[in-house]
């Protein structure tokens, strides 16, 4: 159990982290611009995260993750895996900015308004460099404290789609193949509860890691913070 529980920390970090590293750039650079510019660049942006927000994502998970398996069917079992936990994270990733980027739009039209955004443009100041060198920095702790969040819904995500059967493969240890593979022990008698408890307490424990880490790394960056 507890090999099984450490792997399994493997497939919940790569979920959280590369899932992570797709969305966040894309939440940033679109969030930034629509609040930034506004006009038609503004338009675009909002009906771009408006239209795929309307999606439900366990369908597109579902739907996703139904053709890749179907084209890995034939391939090695090893590869056929990680292949579909990249797939997975990909698809999680495309689902997952929209929430940031109406965030960061929001307050990136307060920011813009500010005396020192004027200044800078009155000077001459490329936009790229203002977005990147005066907004970025004032919007970092929020982008922090969602990534934060949303790297501990992923993980906790993975073991629901693995539960309903549409996460990684089967044949790979992760804390939801333990949750699944749990289904059927919890009703025998005497009840195996080992494998529910060790993927819980592994499960736990990498979240709340991850929270207080998050929470360091934001006093860190928060500017207002710094000011006091």
């Amino acid at each position: 159990m507890l090999f099984r529980a450490l792997k399994g920390c493997r497939v919940g970090l790569i979920v959280g982290t590369l899932t992570t590293l797709i969305a966040t750039p894309i939440a940033i650079l679109f969030g930034i611009m629509a609040g930034y510019f506004g006009g038609w660049i503004d338009d675009i942006i909002q009906y771009v995260y408006t239209t795929l927000s309307s999606i439900p994502g366990i369908l597109l998970i579902a739907a996703a993750m139904l053709i890749v398996t179907t084209r890995l069917q034939t391939a090695h079992t090893v590869y056929g895996a990680d292949t579909r936990l990249a797939w997975l994270c990909v698809v999680l990733g495309i689902g997952s900015w929209t929430g940031l980027c109406r965030v960061l739009r929001g307050e990136t039209l307060k920011i813009r308004e500010n005396d020192y955004i004027q200044a800078s443009e009155a000077f001459g100041v490329s936009h790229l460099k203002i977005m990147f060198r005066h907004i970025l920095p004032n919007v970092m702790h929020i982008v922090l404290i969602t990534v934060i969040l949303r790297f501990s819904t992923l993980v906790l995500a993975e073991a629901v789609l693995a539960y309903v059967g549409i996460g990684v493969d089967p044949s790979m240890e992760s804390w939801g193949n333990m949750i699944n593979g749990a289904r059927m022990e919890i009703s025998r008698d005497p009840i195996v509860w080992w494998n529910l408890v060790a993927a819980f307490l592994f499960m736990f424990g990498l979240v709340l890691s991850v929270n207080i880490f998050g929470d360091a790394v934001r006093d860190a960056f928060d500017p207002r913070i710094r000011t006091k």
